[in-house]
Order: C-alpha cells, then sequence, then structure tokens
C-alpha cells in the first residue's frame, strides 16, 4: 500500500508540474523532445508521426522527471524550422515563462484538490484546547482545558491586544488555527485570539511577541505555547458546509499559509534555528504516503496537497539544477543584457548539485534514522 500510493502520488505531483513547463512551452511555440516521468531505463513510450511531436515516456526510477525541448546549445545538426521552435532562441519572457510553468502548476494542483476538498463538506474539528502544560505560555495566560478558538488576529508592533479595531478571522476548525499559529510561531510574531470559555463567556488571550522569540524552534513548539487539540473531540467534530466561492478563498487561503511556513522553515533551518532532523527524504515521504492513503481519501489528498506545493518551492530555490536557479540566470540576463555564459553555467550547476546530494544525504540518513531508532 505505502510503494502504490508514494508511486501514485509522484505519477500525480510529478506529472502535473512537467506538464505546466510542457503546455507553456507549447503555447510559447517551443519544440517538446521528451516529456517523461521517471529517469533512467524506459519502461513505456509514445510518440506520433506528427511533425515536433513529443515523445512521452515513464522511466524506471520514479523520483523525478522532466520536459527536453529543443535548444540549439546541444543539438547541432538542426534545420531552420527546428532553430526557429528551439528554446534558447524564443524572447526571455517566453523561457521565463515555461521555466516558472511548472512549480506554479503545483500551487494550482494544490489549489484544486483544497478547492474540491471544501466544497465536498469534509469533517472537522472544532478548535477546543486540551489542558495546557503548567510551565507554557498558555497556562501562563489563564487558558484552561475545554477553552474553544474563535478567532485570530495578528499583534501589530504596537498593540496590546485590547484594540477594538484588530480584524479577527474567524476560526472554526483546528485545522485552519494550527496554520495560523505556525506562521506566527516561525515569523515570531505575536497574535492574539478570541476564546470562548465554558464558565466566562469570551476573552482575548494575547501571545506577545517576546514571548513567541523565546521558542526553542529545534523541540515541540505546540507544547511549548501549550495549544494543542483536546484528547475528548467526540463532541466537537462538524460537517464543513460552505459555498463556492468561499471554497476557492479557502483553499487559497490555505495554499498561501502551507506556502508561508514552508518558506519559513527553511529559512530556520538555513540561519540554524530549527534542526536538520526535521528534513525528510523519498523513505520518509513514502512512510507519509502510505499512512494518509490507510486514513482515507481526503488525509491522502491532504498529503498530495502538502508535498504539490513542497514540490512548486523547492524547485523555486535559486540552484541552478532547478527552476529557481534558471530564472536566477533569466534576472541576471535582463540586468546585464546578454545570458550568462556556457562555462560559468556548468560551474554553478556542478555546485547546484553538489549541494543537493548533500540535502539528499541528510534526508535519507534522517529517514533511515525515523525507520530504525523511531
Amino acid at each position: 500500500m505505502t510503494i502504490i500510493s508514494f508511486l501514485i502520488a509522484i505519477l500525480i505531483l510529478v506529472g502535473f508540474h512537467e506538464f505546466g513547463h510542457f503546455i507553456v512551452a507549447k503555447w510559447c511555440g517551443i519544440a517538446v523532445e521528451r516529456f517523461s516521468i521517471g529517469f533512467g531505463p524506459v519502461l513505456w513510450r509514445k510518440k506520433s508521426n506528427k511533425p515536433f511531436a513529443t515523445e512521452f515516456v515513464l522511466s524506471g526510477i520514479p523520483l523525478g522527471g522532466y520536459v527536453k525541448m529543443i535548444d540549439t546549445r546541444t543539438h547541432t545538426d538542426l534545420s531552420p524550422e527546428q532553430t526557429l521552435r528551439a528554446f534558447d532562441q524564443q524572447k526571455l519572457y517566453k523561457r521565463s515563462m515555461v521555466v516558472a510553468a511548472g512549480p506554479f502548476a503545483n500551487f494550482l494542483l494544490a489549489w484544486v484538490f483544497l478547492f474540491g476538498l471544501y466544497l465536498s463538506g469534509p469533517l472537522q474539528v472544532k478548535a477546543v484546547l486540551d489542558e495546557p502544560a503548567s510551565h507554557s505560555i498558555a497556562a501562563s495566560s489563564g487558558l484552561v482545558k475545554g477553552d474553544e478558538v474563535r478567532g485570530f488576529a495578528k499583534l501589530p508592533q504596537d498593540s496590546d491586544g485590547v484594540d477594538m479595531s484588530l480584524e479577527f478571522t474567524p476560526i472554526d476548525s483546528w485545522n485552519r488555527l494550527r496554520w495560523k499559529l505556525l506562521k506566527s510561531i516561525l515569523s515570531q510574531e505575536g497574535f492574539v485570539l478570541q476564546v470562548a470559555h465554558s464558565d466566562s463567556g469570551d476573552s482575548r488571550v494575547v501571545f506577545d511577541h517576546q514571548e513567541l522569540q523565546t521558542l526553542n524552534m529545534k523541540t515541540d513548539v505546540f507544547s511549548q505555547l501549550g495549544l494543542s487539540l483536546s484528547k475528548d473531540i467526540s463532541e466537537a467534530t462538524f460537517q464543513l458546509d460552505i459555498g463556492i466561492l468561499e471554497s476557492m478563498q479557502r483553499a487559497y487561503e490555505r495554499v498561501y499559509d502551507i506556502s508561508s511556513v514552508s518558506v519559513m522553515s527553511i529559512r530556520s533551518l538555513l540561519t540554524g534555528q530549527a534542526s536538520l532532523k526535521q528534513i525528510s527524504g523519498p523513505i520518509g515521504i513514502a512512510s507519509m504516503a502510505g499512512q494518509s492513503a490507510q486514513s482515507g481519501i481526503i488525509a491522502y489528498i491532504g498529503f498530495l496537497v502538502l508535498i504539490s506545493i513542497s514540490l512548486g518551492i523547492m524547485n523555486l530555490l535559486p540552484l541552478p539544477m532547478l527552476d529557481g536557479g534558471q530564472l536566477v540566470f533569466d534576472a541576471i540576463e535582463l540586468i546585464r543584457g546578454k545570458a550568462v555564459s556556457m562555462p560559468v553555467r556548468e560551474i554553478t550547476s556542478k555546485v547546484g548539485i553538489f549541494g543537493i546530494l548533500i540535502l539528499t544525504g541528510i534526508a535519507v540518513f534522517n529517514d533511515l534514522s525515523r525507520l530504525f531508532h523511531g
């Protein structure tokens, strides 16, 4: 089940990413030689006899994919018509559009999945809190077991949280609250909760900037905050019932929140605030795919959303072998008025490959450590 779930995820996510490159290249009149899901030995291929037809391929190593376009830098025997449709002969904005289309496709796919989920009326859990640890920030703020969070707002730098002009985002589920909290935690920005107490009515609970700056990002931050979902959720579940427009808006909000948290997590890793042990590789992702698939279609789609956004962000990293690296070259070309030379591209590509190999090694080591040591 784990392997099948993982392969389906790769097929969908990588396929849609590469389709983004492919369809925009076609729109720009660029000739695409091959569309491949996977690397290595070819397991299946299909190609029509039409001029400039694309060969569609499934390869044996399902850990990525690629779209190969005609390029005068790698082809020496092109006809005039082929040269006209070569990738490197296109205007800069067309080439940048093709490169950016892959990551954009992943964000779009995540939005479509979420829109469908919200529109289907999924089962949700209210943001009812468990008993906070005695040493936590929530405990010192007076929160107790059974309190329900119903609103969330960022805390402005010069505010004490009592300001009545604060705009609160309605919180109807723990999942919605969780992403808001993660954004504030990673950005170390204070926030205010609207909380319904069972015996004393509603109140505002402030978590200020200084308190968030004391959190240790290498351990469980929710435990330090004292904010966790109540274990007694039998009466806290409900069916989400929203229309098309709100489903669209919520899907956009969730994609934005997850993207923001992902980018800030990468920043925390680079600055040493977060532990490298948090990085997962193919083994960890495959395990998550299997666990989510066993939990049901909604959990599996939620997993696909997270990985699709992660794939989009990863490909935007400014490493030469990734889409983000190519966009950096495009930006340099726009500023200088001429393209980065091939020798420079080759050197930086080698550095990029080395960096990717290091990250992959860390991720696989972490996966194996979790597998054998828990």
